[in-house]
């Protein structure tokens, strides 16, 4: 009777695990393929909006988004100011002036306007 008590769950397992083995395996997981028109994201990553130009000295002062990429943010980095229908309306080249949530940029071209969002081209 021990013995048998014993045995009951070995075999309960063994026969689980056979059962396992008779059943067909599931299909591999598809990787979806885009067809090539299909939408991608956008290489353009949204830095923030302009608050203040000084068009005299040539300056832009940008608002940061929240999820502005720190590579953005360096000196030098050349920036896009685009209304909201996404036509370009100037350039600006961010300086090492930032403070808290603010970016100051040099106007390179262009006629940026306040309110207007700034976007980085991703390399």
């Amino acid at each position: 009777m021990r013995t048998a008590r014993m045995l009951l769950p070995l075999a309960a397992v063994l026969l689980l695990g056979a059962c396992r083995l008779l059943l067909p395996a599931p299909p591999p997981a598809r990787v979806p393929v885009l067809p090539t028109d299909a939408l991608k994201p956008s290489p353009r990553l949204l830095v923030g909006r302009i608050i203040a130009v000084d068009r005299q000295q040539g300056l832009a002062f940008v608002e940061l988004a929240s999820e502005a990429p720190a590579d953005a943010l360096q000196e030098g980095t050349e920036l896009i100011a685009r209304t909201l229908a996404l036509a370009e309306t100037g350039r600006i080249r961010a300086s090492r002036y930032v403070r808290g949530r603010t970016l100051g940029a040099t106007i390179l071209h262009g006629q940026p306007a306040p309110g207007e969002e700034v976007v980085w081209l991703a390399p």
